[in-house]
């Protein structure tokens, strides 16, 4: 095989034969192959295209097929190249290319499960390039070939499909702040996640259009939130998925505190503690934090403290400085609250005592930094 690291009369040697030979559509494709910027091939340099001669020979293949009307050979020849371009070389533009050859020997051979293969791989190119609308359309095309071929299978990986590049439009426009447009794609994408029929994908469906509404912060779209929020954590909790039982349960109780449905909220937050006992020690502090901040706000030092305490001890396993400051602040205003109708108390009827006391007492700085 020849290699373009040879000099490049090697590849004009490879083209010259190639339109000698009458094979005009070949030459075409060697040229463009083996004259383009090194960014046409998505970032690396035309010199690192292999085995030249072995393409040349396959697009010979191809052509030789086609005058022959031969579609079903020009049609692997085209497969051949195309995953060659795709997996082996990285050079997604080139492979779109020659998945688009396959479509159309697909359709003239009248291949439809070619067809969709090479209309599937399309797509996964162009989403490989960023090029999302082009993906998404034909996904869409993929999605009614399958409808029209009564295909169960291709029907639910393009329905996969569609989510995940929905999903992605969808974080974009996050990002770029347009949250109603972020919205209508989590709309559209849990459409295709209960078409897609896989339980895990509807759960995360559910999930992140939870997210997409509680992002816009309104009352309304707070209980949609919640209305997204509950069949998620249904599905996670029958197929015994902890971590996304975990998320869910936090989100439930941080949209109902944001709706002053406090008991509900901690409610969510027991049971993400429960969830959370058998997984990651990270999730567990959050758990911890989580009900100490609540409990603390509500006046019940009694049950916050405990919650806050393990928090610190499990941001200190962590060995996280920044949660370990964050627990140890929690901790002293849930201690320093818990106390202060005392020192209220105390102030009022003895001050005269109070302030005796202060001057007299060693610095329990020492102490206090050993434990916490």
């Amino acid at each position: 095989a020849l290699r373009t690291g040879h000099i490049y009369m090697d590849k004009k040697a490879l083209c010259v034969d190639a339109l000698v030979a009458g094979s005009v559509q070949t030459f075409v494709d060697l040229f463009h192959l083996t004259h383009r910027e090194a960014s046409s091939l998505d970032g690396a340099a035309d010199a690192e295209v292999p085995e030249l001669e072995a393409v040349k020979a396959r697009l010979e293949e191809a052509e030789l097929a086609r005058r022959r009307r031969d579609m079903a050979a020009a049609l692997r020849a085209y497969q051949v190249l195309a995953s060659f371009f795709g997996a082996e070389v990285g050079d997604h533009r080139t492979a779109v290319y020659f998945w688009e050859k396959c479509a159309e020997a697909a359709g003239e051979a009248d291949d439809a499960s070619a067809l969709m293969a090479a209309i599937r791989a399309q797509g996964v190119g162009h989403e490989a390039l960023g090029q999302y609308d082009s993906a998404l359309s034909l996904y869409q095309k993929l999605q009614w070939l399958a409808a029209e071929a009564s295909d169960a299978g291709q029907q639910a990986v393009a329905w996969s499909h569609l989510h995940v590049v929905n999903a992605t439009l969808a974080t974009i426009a996050a990002t770029n702040g347009d949250l109603h447009g972020a919205l209508a794609l989590r709309q559209t994408c849990l459409r295709a996640a209960e078409a897609a029929g896989d339980a895990a994908v509807l759960a995360s469906a559910h999930y992140e259009l939870g997210k997409a509404h509680e992002a816009l912060g309104e009352e309304a779209h707070l209980l949609a939130a919640v209305a997204q929020y509950e069949p998620c954590l249904a599905i996670a909790t029958t197929r015994g998925d902890g971590v996304m039982q975990g998320k869910t349960c936090f989100a439930l109780a941080q949209t109902h505190q944001r709706l002053g449905a406090v008991e509900r909220s901690e409610g969510y937050l027991e049971r993400f503690l429960e969830v959370a006992q058998s997984g990651e020690l990270r999730a567990q502090a959050a758990a911890r934090c989580s009900l100490g901040v609540l409990l603390n706000a509500q006046g019940d030092f009694a049950r916050a403290i405990p919650h806050l305490e393990a928090f610190f001890h499990l941001a200190r396993s962590l060995d996280d400085r920044a949660l370990l400051d964050q627990a140890r602040t929690f901790l002293g205003i849930a201690k320093g609250n818990a106390h202060l109708p005392a020192y209220a108390t105390l102030a009022g009827s003895d001050l005269p005592g109070l302030l005796a006391w202060k001057n007299e007492r060693p610095c329990p700085l020492g102490d206090c930094r050993d434990e916490y």
